[in-house]
C-alpha cells in the first residue's frame, strides 16, 4: 500500500480515536475501569472498521484500474485484428474461395461444408449444433462424413490441411527474403 493510501486510512481513524478519547476524558462521572475498557474496545473496533472500509474502497479502485487496463488491451488487440483483416480482405476472400472449392472437390454436402467451416474456425460440436439448430449427434455424423470424404482423420488434420499450405508459402517467402539478405 502506498503512503498516500496509508494517510487516507490513518487520518479518519486517528480523528475518530481523538474524538472518542476526548469524550472519555470529559465524562463527568467517576471513571469506572470496565466502562473505560468498553469505550476503548468500541473505539478500537470502529477504528478497525473504518480502516477495513477504506482498504476495501482502495482495493476496489485498484481492481477497477486493472479492469480498465485489461479492457484497453483487448480493445487495442481487437482493433489490430480488424485492421489486419481489412488490409488482407482480398487474400482472406481468396482463401475462403479456395477452401470452398476444396470442400466441393471432396464432394461435401452444403451441411458438411458448413460444419467443416465452423470446425476450421474452432467451434465446438455443441456450438455448431446450436448455430445450425440441430443435435450434436447430427453434427458428429456430418463431421464424420466430411472426414471420410476428405480422407482426413479429424479436426487437427483438417486445420493442418489448410494451414500447412499457408505456412508453407509464408516459409518460402521468409526463406526467399533470407537468401536475398545473405547474398547481399
Amino acid at each position: 500500500m502506498g503512503k498516500r493510501n496509508i494517510v487516507v486510512i490513518a487520518l479518519p481513524a486517528l480523528a475518530f480515536a481523538v474524538v472518542c478519547g476526548v469524550d472519555i476524558l470529559r465524562e463527568t462521572d467517576a471513571w469506572d475501569p470496565v466502562e473505560v475498557g468498553l469505550d476503548v474496545a468500541e473505539t478500537a473496533m470502529l477504528v478497525l472498521l473504518i480502516i477495513a472500509v477504506a482498504w476495501s474502497v482502495q482495493r476496489i479502485s485498484s481492481v477497477d484500474e486493472e479492469q480498465r487496463a485489461i479492457q484497453d488491451y483487448f480493445t487495442r488487440r481487437t482493433a489490430r485484428g480488424e485492421t489486419w483483416r481489412a488490409e488482407r480482405a482480398a487474400e482472406i476472400a481468396a482463401m475462403g474461395d479456395a477452401i470452398t472449392r476444396e470442400f466441393k472437390a471432396w464432394g461435401l454436402t452444403s451441411a458438411e461444408m458448413d460444419v467443416a467451416g465452423l470446425l476450421l474456425k474452432g467451434a465446438s460440436m455443441k456450438e455448431i449444433a446450436i448455430a445450425r439448430e440441430t443435435s450434436e449427434a447430427t453434427i458428429r455424423q456430418q463431421a464424420q462424413s466430411m472426414y471420410r470424404k476428405s480422407g482426413l482423420s479429424g479436426r487437427v488434420e483438417l486445420s493442418a490441411y489448410f494451414l500447412d499450405s499457408l505456412l508453407g508459402e509464408a516459409e518460402k517467402l521468409g526463406n526467399a527474403k533470407l537468401s536475398v539478405v545473405v547474398s547481399e
